[in-house]
C-alpha cells in the first residue's frame, strides 16, 4: 500500500500477489471505511488504484471523498451521525449498492484474468505506477520490497507525481474515469497529523488492507467452512478413528482461527461472526469430547496386560466413570453428539465390563480364602475316617474347595495360586472320591449277600433247591467281592464261610437231583425197544433195572434156534447186544454217580456196577 498526499488529493495505490482474485468493490468500499476512520477536519478528496504485484499497470480506480464525522443529538439515538451533503456523501455507496460501477465493466462477482496482467478495461488504466522511493531518490522495484514498517520512509513527491502523471498519461480527472461525487467541495486539505499524519493514513491503509477478507475474496471464510465441513463429515462417520477425530478436533480449531482473524471492517464480517458463533460451542463438545476419549485411553491402557490387580481395576473404572462424565455434557442437540453418543454406548459397555472384571477378581480372591480354610478342615477330617458317612463328609470338604479353585478365571492375580493348591492336593481329592467309592461298593455287596442269603434259605424251605443255589451263589458272590479295606469287611467276615458252607450244601443236592434226572432219561432210552427191554428205577442210593419177561423168552429163543441150526454169526450178534446192553447201563451209572444193579425176568440179581 502506498499513500501519497498533494494538491488537495490523497493518492493510494494498493497492491495484491497476482495470484490472489480480489472482490473490487469490497476492496474500494473497506479502504473508504478505513480512511473514514481517521476522521479528517475537512473534505478530503481520494483517488485509489488497484494493481497485480508484478504488473506497472493498475487494472481499476475509484475516486471520492472522504467527509469529516460531527457528532449530533438525534433524539431516541445516541450514534454518532456524518454531516454534509447526503447526496455527496453517499452516491458512492449507492451505485455500488445497485451493482453498478461507474466507468467501469466489470461486473458484480465476474472473475479477473490478471494472468496475462491485461485488464478489460485497461485503455483508461495508466501503463505504469510510480513506486516509494529509497533515501537515494532510486525507485524500489517490486522484488525488491521491504517489510511494511519500512516501506513507507521517504516519499520523493515532485517525483511521485511526476511518476504517476508520466505513467498515467493523463494530466485530468476526465481521462482517469475516475467517479467523483456530484457536489465535489474542493479546498486545501488542513494537515491531518502534518507530515506524520499522512504516513499514519498510509500505515493504517497499508495494515487493513493486508488483513484477511479485505482487498481479495474471504479464503479465510473459506477455507473456515470448508474445514468445520470437514471436521463434521468425519466425526459422523460411524467407523471414525481416535486420529481422525484429532485431525477433526484441529480443523475444528483452525476453522475458529481463520475466523477471528476476519477483521469487522471486512465485508464479510457480519458472516464470519456467525459462522464463529456456531462453532465455537462445537470446539468446546469436541474438546470435552476428546478429553473423555483421552480418559478412555488411559483407562483402556491399565488393564492391557493381565493378569490385572484389583487395584487397577478400580482405577481403570474411575477413569472410565470420569470419561463418561466427561461426555455426559455434550448436548444431545450438539453436531458433535453422534461421535459422543457412539463413545458413550462403548464407553458404558466397558465399564460394565470392568465392574464384571471387578466382580470376578474380588470373587477369585474370595474363593480363594474359602478354599484354603476348606482344605484344612478336609484334611482334619479325612486322617479320622472310617465309615462310609465320615468319608462321604471328607469328599464334600474336597469337592467343595476344589470347586472354588477350578471356577478361579485364568485372567485373575490368583489363578497361579489356585493352580498350584490344585496340583499339590489332587491326590487327596482322588484319594478321597475312591475311598468312598469303594465303601459305597462295600455297603452295597453287604446288603446284597444279605438280602440274596435271606432268599436261598426260604427256596431251600420250599424245596426249591435250583433256585436257592442260585441265590446262595449271588450271595457268595456278593459277600467276598467286599474289599478288606472297607469299614464293611468286618462284619462280612463271619458270613463268607457260612454263607459259602451253604451255597455247596445245596449245590450238592441240585447236582443229584440233575443226575436222577439225566438217568431216568438214559434210561428210559436204553430200555425202549420191541419188546420192551427193562424197567427201572432211580432213587438215591442207586439205580435198579428188570429185564422183562418177554425180552428174556425173545433173547432165550434166538440163542436156541441158533444153536440149532449151528448159526455163529447168530451167536455173536446176540452176545454183542447183551453187552451193549451191559455198557449203556453202566454209563449211566457212571454219570449219575449211583450203583446199579440187573435183574432178571425171574428176580435174581444178573450184575450190579459200582461207579
Amino acid at each position: 500500500m502506498q499513500c501519497l498526499y498533494k494538491d488537495d488529493t490523497l493518492w493510494v495505490l494498493a497492491q495484491h500477489p497476482a495470484d490472489v482474485v480480489i472482490d473490487i468493490p469490497d476492496t474500494f468500499s473497506v479502504l473508504e471505511r478505513a480512511l473514514q476512520a481517521e476522521e479528517p477536519k475537512t473534505p478530503l478528496s481520494v483517488k485509489l488504484y488497484l494493481r497485480a504485484e508484478g504488473n506497472q499497470r493498475p487494472y481499476s480506480q475509484q475516486g471520492f471523498t472522504v467527509y469529516p464525522l460531527v457528532k449530533k443529538t438525534v433524539p431516541g439515538e445516541a450514534a454518532p451521525e456524518m454531516t454534509g451533503t447526503g447526496e455527496d456523501r453517499n452516491s458512492f455507496g449507492h451505485e455500488r449498492d445497485r451493482g453498478l460501477y461507474p466507468h467501469s465493466d466489470l461486473s458484480p462477482g465476474k472473475p479477473l484474468d490478471i494472468s496475462d496482467n491485461r485488464m478489460e478495461n485497461s485503455e483508461h488504466i495508466p501503463s505504469t505506477v510510480p513506486e516509494v522511493v529509497s533515501d537515494d531518490n532510486a525507485l524500489v522495484v517490486p522484488g525488491a520490497r521491504q517489510p511494511r514498517a519500512s516501506r513507507i520512509v521517504k516519499i520523493d513527491t515532485d517525483k511521485f507525481v511526476a511518476n504517476i502523471e508520466h505513467s498515467f498519461g493523463a494530466t485530468t480527472d476526465a481521462d482517469y474515469q475516475t467517479v467523483y461525487p456530484a457536489s465535489k467541495r474542493r479546498g486545501k486539505l488542513v494537515p491531518i497529523l502534518g507530515g506524520l499524519g499522512l504516513l499514519a493514513i498510509g500505515s493504517g491503509a497499508a495494515y487493513m488492507g493486508t488483513r484477511p477478507c479485505v482487498l481479495s475474496v474471504c479464503t479465510a471464510l473459506n477455507t473456515a467452512t470448508q474445514l468445520k465441513q470437514s471436521s463434521l463429515a468425519t466425526i459422523k462417520n460411524p467407523a471414525v478413528t481416535g486420529q481422525e477425530v484429532l485431525t477433526a478436533q484441529k480443523q475444528l480449531r483452525q476453522s475458529v482461527v481463520l475466523l477471528e482473524s476476519i477483521p469487522m471492517w471486512s465485508g464479510n464480517y457480519s458472516t464470519a461472526q456467525t459462522s464463529l458463533q456456531q462453532t465455537t460451542p462445537l470446539v468446546a463438545d469436541l474438546d470435552t469430547t476428546v478429553e473423555g476419549m483421552n480418559k478412555a485411553f488411559q483407562a483402556a491402557n491399565l488393564v492391557k496386560t493381565q493378569p490385572i490387580p484389583l487395584a487397577t481395576w478400580q482405577q481403570s473404572k474411575q477413569l472410565w466413570t470420569q470419561s463418561i462424565s466427561s461426555l455426559g455434557r455434550v448436548s444431545p442437540n450438539s453436531q458433535i453428539y453422534p461421535l459422543t453418543r457412539q463413545k458413550l454406548t462403548d464407553y458404558q459397555s466397558r465399564l460394565a465390563d470392568i465392574d464384571r472384571r471387578i466382580e470376578a477378581e474380588t470373587s477369585a480372591d474370595r474363593n480363594l480364602k474359602s478354599a484354603t480354610e476348606g482344605i484344612k478342615a478336609a484334611k482334619q477330617a479325612q486322617a479320622s475316617a472310617v465309615s462310609l458317612a465320615q468319608w462321604r463328609s471328607v469328599k464334600t470338604l474336597w469337592d467343595n474347595a476344589n470347586s472354588q479353585l477350578t471356577s478361579i478365571p485364568p485372567t485373575t492375580t490368583v489363578y497361579p495360586q489356585a493352580q498350584e493348591i490344585i496340583k499339590a492336593y489332587q491326590s487327596q481329592f482322588t484319594t478321597a472320591q475312591d475311598k468312598v467309592i469303594e465303601e459305597e461298593k462295600a455297603a452295597q455287596n453287604y446288603n446284597k449277600a444279605i438280602k440274596f442269603a435271606q432268599a436261598a434259605k426260604l427256596s431251600q424251605k420250599n424245596n426249591k433247591l435250583a433256585q436257592s443255589a442260585s441265590e446262595w451263589s449271588q450271595s457268595v458272590a456278593a459277600i467276598q467281592s467286599i474289599p478288606q479295606t472297607s469299614s464293611a469287611y468286618t462284619q462280612a467276615q463271619p458270613l463268607i464261610y457260612e454263607y459259602t458252607k451253604s451255597f455247596q450244601q445245596v449245590q450238592s443236592q441240585v447236582k443229584a437231583i440233575e443226575s436222577r434226572e439225566l438217568a431216568n432219561k438214559d434210561l428210559q432210552k436204553t430200555c425202549t425197544g420191541e419188546p420192551q427191554i427193562c424197567s427201572f428205577t432211580v432213587s438215591n442210593k442207586a439205580i435198579v433195572v428188570r429185564l422183562t419177561p418177554l425180552y428174556t423168552q425173545t433173547l432165550m429163543q434166538t440163542a436156541a434156534a441158533a444153536t440149532s441150526q449151528g448159526d455163529g454169526n447168530a451167536k455173536v450178534g446176540i452176545l454183542k447186544h447183551v453187552q451193549t446192553l451191559g455198557n449203556a447201563l453202566q454209563a449211566i451209572g457212571d454219570n449219575a454217580k449211583l450203583p446199579i444193579e440187573i435183574y432178571g425176568a425171574d428176580g435174581k440179581q444178573i450184575q450190579s456196577y459200582k461207579p
